[in-house]
């Protein structure tokens, strides 16, 4: 993602100065007020009271996150989400379970996704999961994975 700088003409009113320039990021329409993180985990979600389905991120920031998803998600619909931090990224002794709760911000077909959706959510709220909570995703997920696809690589890497 790009940010152009544009140089900007700041008038000031009282006689001793006649002008002052100075450098004001301009946004190019980004909305987004928090650093996206290029990180891909294997993660459950769904819409409040649905059965859970695994996805894999495409971005975490500190105020939501993006997915890819097999199903389409209305805008607004309330959503949660687990996902595990490996314990390389936390420098925990384990790795961390988190659920997060929030708000589905956009959902679009991916061009040339095989039908696939990807879908943006704003966090309102989360939790650390307890330990047996974590066991109990660590063991459905076994159960629901996909089998042709690779593990998640969890490596972050900086987007805009």
């Amino acid at each position: 993602m790009w940010q152009s700088t544009c140089l900007v003409m700041c008038m000031q009113s009282d006689s001793v100065s006649s002008g002052v320039i100075s450098n004001t990021p301009a946004q190019s329409g980004e909305r987004r007020k928090s650093h996206r993180f290029e990180m891909h985990f294997s993660a459950f979600v769904r819409a409040l009271g649905d059965p859970w389905s695994v996805s894999e991120t495409a971005d975490v920031s500190a105020t939501g996150a993006s997915f890819v998803t097999e199903r389409p998600f209305l805008l607004n619909t309330p959503v949660e989400y687990v996902l595990t931090f490996p314990s390389d990224l936390t420098k925990a002794a384990q790795a961390l379970h988190v659920r997060f709760f929030g708000m589905v911000m956009r959902c679009e077909r991916i061009p040339d996704g095989g039908g696939k959706y990807g879908i943006a959510v704003r966090n309102t709220a989360h939790r650390y999961l307890t330990q047996q909570e974590a066991m109990d995703f660590e063991a459905m997920e076994q159960r629901l994975e996909p089998r042709s696809s690779p593990p998640a690589s969890g490596q972050p890497r900086k987007t805009g």
